[in-house]
């Protein structure tokens, strides 16, 4: 783009465009077409190649008199609409500082661009980050092991679990609104019969017995006791090599796994191997939410005490099973996968040729148990 020969150039002085509305109509009109003329060139400045455009060829191109144009120029050079370079072609102050704002934005995204390049080359020779990725997928990975982008209100995500209920302010009802009372009345008992009151009071006693019970579930799990939280909290920021500044949010993430049926063990046990990798505790909360997720898709653990020789052997036999169950669910999370793999990997570790469960472990062995007697006899 042809710009101006100018020395000096305060961008400072530039007047706003909304001035334009206090100008005079005839001014107001000469510097629109002016600008409309500078749009149409792609230009700032009003320039053949080097030469310089005379008035009377500037009026040709805004389409305007030349008269007019010369008798309302110096006015619109003293506001500051128009301005004249130092070998005076006429230009736009604003079109200028356009052009000047939209090269130093260039010249930062290539800065910006040529530093991330080096800092992933750098990253790369020291073996932080695999090769292959594009530096926006690098910084998304290392950003996430850092825990992600803070939240822009600044609430922490322990505030925000348990907010109160606001209750009606005073002086917002009504005043013309019948009372729900009045309002049953009416729809209940549109004759006036006697015993109305007594039905509604059944009835209002009825849905609020309702709503209350549905309102006070119980969770399925019990809430755990604080100083339990807290003990479990520490275990896991050490398996995970966590500072003191994440204990409440530790704390937080404990309670919910452990309400979600996790226990102390499967916290430690999968926050272990993650150790050293992570820098705020959320990071930990989507594999231990996989584990628990996983550990609810197991069969049902044997009893403790073995009623007879048959839940004896299914007992022995579930024993050696579940390990493998649950190293093939990790590996393979999903349970219909699993299902089918199981009658050859059974087969080969001498577990009973059936589904797997202790419950059906047992009624194997007793149908065993009962054709070796009926064999017997």
């Amino acid at each position: 783009m042809i710009r101006p020969d100018v020395a000096e150039f305060d961008r400072k002085e530039i007047p706003s465009l909304k001035l334009l509305r206090c100008l005079p109509a005839e001014l107001h009109g000469v510097i629109v077409k002016l600008h409309d003329a500078l749009k149409e060139m792609r230009s700032c400045v009003f320039r053949i190649g080097q030469d310089v455009m005379q008035d009377a060829e500037i009026a040709l191109v805004a389409g305007m008199p030349s008269d007019v144009l010369v008798s309302t120029l110096p006015a619109i050079i003293r506001k500051g609409m128009m301005a004249r370079d130092d070998a005076g072609a006429l230009f736009s102050p604003h079109f200028y500082d356009k052009v000047l704002r939209s090269e130093e934005r260039a010249a930062r995204k290539a800065q910006a661009e040529q530093d991330r390049a080096q800092w992933v080359a750098e990253a790369q020779a020291r073996g932080d980050v695999p090769a292959g990725l594009t530096p926006k997928q690098l910084a998304s990975m290392i950003n996430g092991r850092k825990g992600g982008r803070p939240r822009k209100n600044g609430v922490p995500v322990a505030g925000q679990k348990n907010m109160p209920f606001y209750g009606v302010v005073g002086g917002t009802e009504n005043p013309n609104k019948k009372p729900e009372s009045a309002q049953v009345m009416e729809n209940a008992n549109p004759s006036g019969s006697l015993g109305s009151l007594e039905e509604e009071r059944e009835y209002t006693n009825l849905t609020h017995n309702i709503s209350s019970s549905s309102l006070s579930r119980e969770p399925e799990n019990p809430k755990p006791d604080r100083a339990e939280v807290r003990r479990i909290a520490q275990k896991a920021r050490e398996a995970g090599g966590i500072g003191a500044d994440q204990r409440t949010y530790a704390e937080n993430y404990v309670r919910d796994w452990l309400q979600a049926g996790a226990d102390e063990g499967l916290i430690v046990q999968t926050i272990a191997p993650l150790h050293g990798k992570a820098h705020k505790f959320v990071y930990f909360d989507a594999p231990v939410r996989q584990a628990i997720q996983q550990k609810s898709t197991e069969p049902a653990a044997k009893p403790a005490i073995p009623k007879d020789e048959a839940e004896r052997q299914a007992q022995e036999a579930w024993k050696r099973a579940q390990p493998v169950w649950a190293r093939m669910m990790q590996a393979e999370k999903d349970l219909s996968v699993v299902g089918r793999k199981w009658p050859s990997v059974a087969q080969k570790n001498g577990f009973p040729d059936c589904p797997p469960g202790y419950d059906i472990y047992v009624a194997h062995f007793r149908a065993q148990a009962k054709g070796s007697e009926a064999v017997a006899a």
